[in-house]
């Protein structure tokens, strides 16, 4: 019996819950089944691009019902590393106001090349025009004491040049973390737009670092949900679309997977996986392991 040996239900959002701004047909009603069913709900998305707040108004908007400790984005999941290990220095942040307000609840300080460019760090010319010259003469904030790159539209070479240079000279060395490395993002119209991943690794290359994955698909995530959300693995059962984040991390942890059809993995992508990359069960959407809808 499949729902009685699983007490909580690990969802994906974007590609299970929704696709852009567009309710997936059958959510709200597989969610509210699931909950009278007694099942704990969780809300696992490596999207940083909001913080739980404002993920919390995104269901609202989708009429979904959510609490606030039910919703876990990886803007959260950065902030929530930097304080396991004590984190009180400075963030050199590459992200969007999503991170900003998770760093700021967690209280920890960050800065921006933004907020560099409005002061008077030297950074301001340097948006301007980039040489052998002005790069050389960069002036790093010292306070500075990791790196955190998230989703960002307005990413672009002079946050690498000053994240690279952060990572490879700050003295007492500078941490460098990633909210997720997803490569693209299914847009519903066919068309994949490039992910937080392509930024990271970009930030990567010129640092010549690898940074850590705090997201679905990194270490760092699973055992936080056991030990901050009494998670276990064995009773527990993740929802999502991507082979490389949602179902690596079950397979990696004991959990069951469930991939809907309605994300960014194909038919023909799971043809062409490894078995050991592929979920236990794959569905045509949520509506469907809720029992609403026949295959």
């Amino acid at each position: 019996d499949l729902w009685g040996s699983v007490s909580t239900l690990v969802l994906d959002c974007d590609g299970v819950l929704w696709r852009g701004n567009t309710l997936l047909p059958g959510t709200v009603e597989a969610l509210q089944h699931f909950r009278s069913l007694g099942k704990r709900l969780l809300f696992l998305t490596n999207n940083s691009s909001k913080s739980r707040r404002q993920y919390l108004s995104k269901f609202r908007s989708l009429g979904i019902q959510a609490a606030a400790e039910e919703v876990v984005p990886t803007s959260f999941a950065a902030a929530a590393y930097l304080q396991s290990i004590g984190f009180s220095k400075r963030v050199f942040l590459i992200g969007n106001r999503g991170v900003e307000e998770e760093l700021e609840e967690a209280g920890l300080e960050y800065v921006t090349l933004e907020k560099l460019s409005s002061g008077s760090s030297g950074v301001a010319a340097l948006e301007q025009r980039w040489t052998a010259e002005s790069f050389g003469s960069l002036q790093l904030d010292d306070s500075i004491g990791a790196v955190v790159v998230g989703w960002d539209p307005g990413f672009s070479y002079a946050k690498i040049c000053y994240a690279s240079a952060c990572l490879r000279e700050l003295s007492g060395g500078c941490l460098f973390i990633a909210t997720n490395l997803d490569d693209a993002d299914n847009m519903g119209n066919g068309r994949m737009m490039p992910g937080t991943g392509c930024s990271v690794r970009a930030v990567e290359a010129a640092a010549g670092c690898t940074a850590l994955n705090v997201g679905k698909g990194g270490e760092w995530l699973l055992p936080f949900l056991c030990s901050q959300y009494n998670l276990r693995p064995e009773q527990a059962l993740i929802v999502g679309d991507r082979l490389d984040t949602d179902i690596a991390m079950g397979r990696q942890g004991g959990l069951l997977t469930v991939l809907p059809l309605t994300g960014v993995t194909s038919q023909h992508e799971l043809a062409a996986a490894a078995h050991d990359e592929l979920p236990h069960f794959v569905i045509d959407n949520l509506a469907v392991l809720a029992g609403i809808q026949t295959c």
